[in-house]
């Protein structure tokens, strides 16, 4: 077979690898342990509940987010932008302003740098719109992932000198770029760093640094996504209102960055993701309307699970396969038919993602065993050279999920090893990193997630130290799944009056999750598999009533149990619509045998 020359392939795909099938293993399903919310209290629940008038067992999902009386009760289930803090209270947002102001009306060129994530296209698209709906002479760069790495270069820096540029803005990133902005103030260039990731102990010399984390800043809420703190700005520079665009008018993109970045869904990050939410159906962004239609969501309710499974991916695609600029092409579509071009082309790139996911899962699933030892070991840090950079962050999540244990992956370009990192609750990531900073060229990040560069003659050494670092802080036992519930349910409770107010506790995600509910020794009278048996699908009965449930990937949970078996069972209450019809349906977490 004659090999096609290097110029002909597709780069870095990598998908020849298939690990023996015998050896094609990911860890056995693990049934995690159940464990009562600590914060479960069921008299403070009752008099909620009886002062708000809703049903006891969201008076008790309630409680257990922090929510105990009956004005942050009110809050959390109506939030309004009106409770969101004054922008100007971000250290250096004045500063940051006045400097773009004076580059908007001296006519100087601009230039919006981005990250190659969601959080960073989105970021990028908000202040690039809003910039030049205000006049400023805009443009933007998004770095290529596997070509330019992350963050601000050198090279971009002098690649903008040559271009003219006066003034950087960096978005979702740039709070280490220490030499960079170090260039640009050399060559004559101002920057205004925009970013939420945690600074090193020495900042950039910037104009302005806008970041919550940075040493100073009172700034009420910390854990804003880059496409929060860029929202901030943006609220500034448009704070004289007026005829033209409002900051409200692009909280669609805002909802969709927030949470695709996995921040915690509480305080202004949830404001934030439900007002825009509402708005994602109607935007008036044809590419975000191509999107949701390519992706099979046209006419219905936009979730937060429909932006992180679907529409992120999506976005994400673009970055992880190829040019992440091709994510800002759909959302700045002036045209329907170019709209729809960019959006079938970001399906194919999702499509190519999802496979070269596959085989990088298949491949690392292999070497956890043989090379880890799993369960022996407590850390997960593996590499290739076949690895494809723009999905190792995904396997990565997916390895967490399925082994418990904190993952690094690499994927190693000749001199240089790329690395994604994915934490379990509790055992931050990044200040591990911080901890092996001698091992690697550069690193940041969050507590749950973390980017690398290493020199791959290293990689034997900071396995090793990551072992040890991590069975010095987590217990055997934290490396069983945990399952936590909220309260203890009845079948009858399980109405559409409780999905509706549980409903009013969305969005969810990190910090904010679904409410799981337990029910115990309920009867099944049916149990089936579907979706080519890989779902198990059942009829539940108690003392109290009959309801129907679905567990999604669960199917082997139905080894041993049969109809007429005696079980508990761990759900989430929904509601599932089905040609027009709305029915109450338990989404199952867990089910065990008696």
């Amino acid at each position: 077979m004659v090999r096609p020359a290097p110029s002909m392939r597709r780069p870095h795909l990598h998908l020849a690898y298939r690990a023996p099938k015998e050896k094609r293993l990911i860890a056995p399903y693990v049934a995690p342990q159940w464990v009562v919310h600590p914060r479960a209290n069921l008299e403070q629940a009752k008099a909620l509940g009886a002062e708000l008038g809703i049903p006891l067992l969201a008076a008790q999902a309630l409680v257990t987010r922090g929510v105990t009386d009956t004005e942050s009760a009110r809050l959390f289930l109506e939030p309004t932008l009106d409770q969101l803090h004054d922008p100007f209270l971000l250290k250096g947002l004045d500063l940051a302003v006045e400097r773009i102001e004076g580059a908007i009306r001296n006519q100087e060129p601009v230039l919006i740098f981005g990250d190659y994530d969601v959080d960073g296209i989105t970021s990028t698209y908000l202040l690039t719109s809003v910039l030049r709906s205000l006049g400023a002479r805009a443009e933007y760069r998004i770095p290529h992932r596997t070509r330019d790495g992350y963050g601000l270069s050198i090279e971009a820096i002098d690649k903008a000198h040559a271009a003219g540029i006066k003034l950087v803005v960096t978005v979702d990133c740039g709070i280490t770029a220490v030499e960079p902005v170090r260039r640009a103030l050399d060559l004559g260039i101002d920057t205004v760093i925009t970013d939420h990731h945690e600074p090193a102990a020495v900042l950039p010399e910037a104009r302005a640094i806008v970041n919550p984390h940075q040493p100073g800043c009172t700034y009420p809420f910390k854990q804003l996504a880059g496409v929060g703190v860029t929202y901030k700005l943006v609220q500034a520079l448009l704070r004289g209102g007026g005829t033209g665009p409002q900051a409200t008018d692009y909280l669609d993109i805002v909802a969709i960055g927030t949470i695709a970045d996995v921040v915690p869904l509480v305080g202004e990050n949830r404001i934030l993701a439900r007002a825009g939410l509402a708005r994602i159906a109607g935007t008036p962004r044809l590419g975000l309307r191509a999107l949701i239609e390519v992706a099979g969501l046209s006419g219905r309710e936009i979730t937060s699970g429909h932006v992180a499974f679907v529409l992120a991916p999506r976005i994400n695609a673009a970055g992880r396969m190829g040019n992440a600029e091709q994510g800002m092409h759909l959302l700045l579509s002036r045209e329907a038919d170019e709209a729809r071009a960019c959006a079938e082309s970001l399906e194919e790139d999702n499509q190519r993602r999802r496979e070269a996911d596959e085989q990088v899962l298949i491949e690392a699933s292999d070497l956890v065993t043989r090379e880890l030892h799993w369960p022996d070991c407590s850390s997960i840090l593996l590499w290739s050279d076949r690895w494809h950079p723009g999905v190792i962050g995904i396997v990565a999540s997916r390895l967490v999920e399925r082994y418990q244990r904190p993952t690094v992956l690499v994927a190693i370009q000749g001199e240089r090893g790329r690395g994604s990192g994915r934490s379990l609750p509790g055992l931050d990531l990044n200040a591990l990193l911080n901890q092996c900073s001698d091992l690697l060229d550069a690193h940041g990040g969050h507590a749950f997630a973390a980017g690398l560069t290493v020199r791959p003659d290293r990689l034997p050494a900071l396995r090793e130290r990551l072992e040890g670092l991590v069975r010095e802080q987590l217990s055997a036992d934290r490396f069983v799944p945990r399952l936590t519930i909220d309260a203890e349910a009845r079948l009858g409770e399980c109405n559409m009056p409780l999905i509706q107010c549980l409903e009013r506790m969305s969005p969810h995600g990190l910090d904010n999750p679904e409410p799981v509910f337990a029910a115990r020794g309920v009867t099944l009278e049916n149990v089936t598999t579907v979706g080519g048996g890989k779902h198990l699908k059942v009829r539940l009965r108690d003392a109290t009533g009959v309801a129907e449930a679905i567990g999604f990937g669960l199917a082997e949970r139905a080894t041993g149990v049969r109809a007429g078996s005696v079980v508990d069972v761990a759900f989430v209450p929904s509601r599932n619509e089905w040609r027009g019809e709305t029915q109450v349906q338990l989404r199952l977490k867990d089910l065990r045998a008696q």
